[in-house]
């Protein structure tokens, strides 16, 4: 007599429709998972204003934070040295997320460029130099370091225009066909500094814009 306990075994069948729900349940919780992660502008954008507002907290000023739709992208020096070559004016702003003039003149600088019709102006950080302590800045290495850094900016330069010294910044730059056509450090190390400031900077390099339309 059998046992009333025995209960009945089911085998279970790994079935084409199992595995395509199974699948489905994965790529659904991949794509939630991947659509939930900031892009890499909203990271880029989040950094640029956490800078200004940190700034802003600490030293009580109020400079105007960034709005999704700016025309920053980052560039490393080789990026650069190879964008550099287009035969585009390519816009440079060089200097560091925690230095006041750099922080203020980035809202300017963004709705000039877009009045022009500037779609992108790249910024190039001055990691190098401002991250070198005394002691480093005068070893033989880092001088040698740095001239083979700027050499690869200056290869060619406008004879109106003063050589890049990246331990200036922050500094505005123009570059068209490999050579760098402006350089706010021109100005702002002659004679005539206390003439200029950052709006006529801006004004004058964004005027190569202006003038290329006007000869079209």
């Amino acid at each position: 007599m059998a046992s009333k306990s025995r209960k009945n075994r089911v085998k279970f069948k790994l079935t084409k429709e199992l595995i395509f729900l199974l699948s489905a349940i994965v790529i659904i919780i991949v794509a939630a998972i991947v659509l939930n992660l900031p892009t890499n502008a909203a990271v880029q954008l989040e950094k640029y204003n956490k800078a200004i507002q940190t700034y802003n907290t600490t030293n009580s000023t109020s400079y105007n934070q960034l709005t999704a739709d700016h025309v920053y992208k980052e560039i490393s020096l080789n990026g650069l040295k190879n964008k550099k070559n287009s035969d585009k004016y390519t816009y440079v702003w060089y200097g560091v997320l925690t230095d006041g003039s750099y922080l203020e003149q980035l809202q300017t600088i963004n709705t000039t460029a877009k009045e022009y019709e500037v779609k992108t102006v790249y910024l190039f950080f001055a990691t190098y130099v401002d991250s070198a302590d005394t002691d480093k800045r005068n070893s033989v290495a880092y001088r040698d370091e740095l001239k083979a850094k700027e050499a690869k900016l200056n290869d060619k330069v406008n004879q109106d225009q003063d050589d890049f010294d990246m331990e200036i910044y922050p500094t505005l730059l123009v570059f068209k066909s490999g050579e760098l056509i402006f350089n706010s450090q021109t100005y702002s190390e002659s004679d005539n500094a206390s003439e200029y400031g950052w709006k006529q900077y801006i004004n004058k390099a964004f005027s190569y814009e202006k003038n290329s339309e006007i000869e079209e």
